[in-house]
């Protein structure tokens, strides 16, 4: 039996997907299954445990060479069964017109009403339950009947290739001691930008938790902050603390790495080698909670954006999540000074991050 899951949006919502494949694999252990991916994604779903194939499809594209690359896709892989899960609709297009028997999914706007015949209803936007709860239940058409208790067994998890691993770890060692900074220390990664529109814990916030850190751990840490070339703003308010409060130890621990320099599949691998890391609800806070990394999580309170929907998928004692401790009304976006609460973020203090921190970091 043939699967192949469809979801070309965001890293996170990719990585959210992925657990689908192991419930498959639990119900049928030889079943195939494929994943259509975006282009964001391709550089780490070869690394995800049981998806066994898997093609790009680039956002970029036009719609003509979208159609060429899914009818390509389909008479190579030949699937049984069609899901889609999210982004583009081209792939359920494409299935549907090439008569894959069985096309399921998630059923909401026109297009997976008139592709998908097995597909389900989900009103997302509820928030009734975690995201990879809701794929979860896209397989019961199927015969795939989820239960809770299932959920740790099917964690997404990465196979990491050590040989890989060592090169990049080599790599990005070497920048380090470019920069000045020594190697005998283990590492804290912070990741203050996100995609989106998501609430974001101010970027000088993040600036004064590393100068914090570094009083109570004197010397004891190097401090690398991850970005992206669209992460750049995120980190103004960060670098101008940083540059007041500079002091000779601390110039000497700080290196910001730009992860899209190397790709996704060489960031995982140096961030597997962390001790700590500290993000808000962007794709990296997933890809820290697959690798079983100490984290700590800062999360918005509004209902689409909350951790009950997108927050890491495993819980346990490697994870401290943050939220703001307020009661929001707003289900999609923030109501800005109208609301009594308004820069709800600003009531997670850096001295609240700085205790969750030190639960993992006490013992140096």
């Amino acid at each position: 039996m043939k699967y192949l899951i469809s979801r070309t949006d965001a890293i996170g919502d990719t990585l959210l997907t992925t657990p689908m494949a192991n419930k498959i694999k639990k119900d049928i252990p030889d079943a195939q299954v494929g994943m259509i991916v975006s282009s964001r994604s391709s550089d780490i779903i070869g690394m995800v445990k049981g998806i066994d194939r898997f093609w790009v499809l680039n956002p970029n594209d036009n719609f003509i060479k979208k159609l060429k690359v899914c009818f390509s896709i389909l008479k190579e892989f030949r699937p049984d069964i069609f899901l889609y899960v999210g982004g583009s609709h081209v792939p359920a297009f494409c299935s549907f017109w090439k008569r894959i028997k069985l096309r399921g999914g998630l059923v909401s706007k026109w297009q997976t009403f008139l592709f998908l015949n097995k597909g389900i209803r989900q009103s997302r936007s509820i928030v009734s339950m975690h995201e990879s709860d809701y794929n979860f239940n896209l397989l019961k058409p199927f015969g795939h009947n989820y239960h809770m208790d299932e959920r740790d067994s099917l964690a997404p998890k990465f196979f990491l290739n050590e040989k890989d691993k060592e090169a990049s770890l080599s790599n990005f060692y070497s920048q380090l001691t470019a920069n000045g900074l020594t190697l005998n220390k283990p590492v804290i990664m912070l990741h203050p930008g996100m995609t989106g529109h998501t609430l974001n814990w101010n970027s000088r916030n993040y600036g004064r938790l590393i100068v914090r850190l570094n009083a109570l751990y004197p010397g004891k840490f190097n401090y690398v902050v991850s970005y992206t070339p669209s992460d750049e703003s995120y980190l103004v308010g960060m670098k101008d603390f940083l540059e007041m409060n500079k002091t000779r130890d601390l110039s000497q621990s700080v290196y910001f790495f730009d992860g899209s320099m190397e790709g996704l599949r060489n960031y995982v691998h140096v961030l597997s080698n962390v001790e700590l890391f500290i993000g808000p609800s962007t794709g990296t806070t997933h890809l820290a909670n697959i690798l079983g990394i100490n984290q700590v999580a800062i999360y918005s309170p509004i209902k689409v954006q909350s951790a009950l929907r997108w927050g890491p998928y495993t819980k346990s004692e490697k994870l401290k999540l943050h939220i703001p401790d307020v009661v929001c009304g707003e289900n999609f976006h923030c109501a800005g000074q109208e609301c009594p609460y308004y820069e709800c973020m600003a009531k997670i203090e850096v001295e609240d991050i700085v205790k969750s921190c030190q639960n993992y970091l006490d013992q140096y």
